[in-house]
């Protein structure tokens, strides 16, 4: 059984829009997540939490 990269490029860059970029910079978990939270198997974290999160780990220049 091969890996279905059709699919996931399919959803990755047809379904959410990315760039190609932004898509190959993508983990398997970060893909799995937002996966999940497309199809509504989780909920986005609140606006508290993500500020948190920011705050904790900011983005660097690039």
């Amino acid at each position: 059984m091969s890996f279905p990269w059709d699919a996931l490029m399919h959803f990755g860059l047809g379904q959410l829009r990315l760039s190609s970029k932004d898509f190959w910079r993508l983990s398997m978990l970060e893909i799995r997540a937002l996966n999940q939270s497309v199809r509504g198997g989780r909920q986005a974290p609140s606006r508290d939490i993500l500020t948190t999160l920011m705050r904790a780990f900011p983005d660097g220049e690039i």
